[in-house]
């Protein structure tokens, strides 16, 4: 005997009920419809030698044989150039020698390496192909924590995976001595996301997903990105010089303490002690001593070493800073000229 079955056939609520809620769905939709054909899936692989499984023969010799094998691995990217140029993370594609990137309406094409950068894990592809849509950089210095950021990517081979949160912190280092900061965001991102973009609402590419804080090595809430104005900078050196240029004032700084600024004499602990000026550098030469310290560039207050590191690394070749600084309790000012980081320093972090 049929078991009687009357389902409800129509919804509880109609959308004129829930009219924000339904305006904010359509506008989710809309904004991801836009932005999704500018994310790729990158591969990228290499071939390696390894040992080979045990036989009777190797047993009997006493020597295991080698093969030769593909290690392949998984990432995203976001096209930003009609031209083809696609950002991701060095990490994606570092030690590889093929790179292979796979399109929304299902091309893979290869993609040739134009420049990469490790200390920024920051790297630029190129592929040929028409009909592409690129998106643009926006500016991450406005973000604002609590922003709803949207990440895209290829999670474990899950392409066109989409996934929401909000900023949830801006200025993360990865380390102490890291001159990068990165904005920390609770969208969901896994292996395989790497190189992917973290967008805006208005569809505007403000990180590129780099990390995650896991004990697990799945996403436990707390992702990080690369800063939009970092993968810029990167970017912009990579096409006009092929490298990164960094930009050098010259000096090794140190944070101020509570101690410290009661030793020199401060009202508060903000700035950062210079304490080291090298030689023949723009520093040296507009009169930067050992023991001054730095409070002001460009008539703004300098709250710490990371911010005076961060507008150094910020600041073109050739532009001048206007250091405010303080020596033996008197207040001066220089104007300093950056200069590009000399080859032999160029494997150290930025910003120095």
């Amino acid at each position: 005997m049929a078991e009687k079955f009357t389902p409800l056939v129509s919804p509880k609520l109609s959308l004129d009920d829930v009219k924000v809620l339904a305006a904010i769905d359509a506008e989710y939709t809309r904004l991801v419809q836009s932005v999704v054909p500018s994310v790729v899936s990158i591969t990228s692989s290499r071939t390696v030698t390894q040992l080979a499984p045990l036989t009777i023969e190797d047993l009997l010799t006493g020597r295991q044989r080698t093969q030769r094998a593909k290690s392949t691995s998984l990432g995203s990217g976001v096209i930003v150039s009609k031209e083809g140029h696609i950002l991701t993370n060095h990490h994606v594609i570092a030690g590889m020698t093929e790179v292979r990137v796979q399109l929304t309406d299902g091309r893979n094409l290869a993609a040739a390496l134009i420049g990469s950068d490790p200390a920024t894990d920051i790297a630029v592809l190129r592929i040929d192909a028409p009909g592409i849509e690129p998106l643009p950089l926006g500016d991450s210095d406005v973000l604002r924590v609590g922003q709803q950021v949207f990440a895209v990517g290829n999670p474990y081979g899950l392409d066109e995976s989409v996934t929401r949160g909000i900023v949830s912190a801006k200025g993360r280092q990865m380390s102490s001595d890291s001159a990068i900061e990165h904005i920390q965001h609770d969208a969901a991102v896994n292996q395989g996301n790497s190189g992917g973009p973290l967008l805006n609402v208005r569809g505007e590419i403000i990180g590129i997903n780099s990390q995650i804080f896991s004990r697990t090595g799945g996403w436990q809430g707390i992702s990080f990105a690369i800063p939009s104005n970092t993968a810029r900078r990167v970017l912009d050196g990579i096409i006009k010089r092929g490298r990164m240029v960094r930009s050098y004032l010259g000096v090794v700084m140190q944070e101020i303490t509570p101690v410290l600024a009661k030793n020199f004499g401060l009202a508060d602990a903000e700035g950062a002690i210079i304490t080291e000026v090298a030689p023949d550098s723009p520093a040296a030469r507009c009169g930067l001593l050992p023991g001054d310290v730095v409070r002001m560039v460009n008539g703004k207050r300098v709250k710490g070493m990371q911010q005076l590191r961060q507008i150094i690394a910020s600041t073109e070749v050739g532009q001048e800073l206007e250091i405010g600084f303080i020596r033996g309790g008197a207040e001066a000012k220089v104007k300093a000229k950056i200069v590009e980081m000399p080859a032999a320093l160029s494997s150290l972090i930025p910003g120095r």
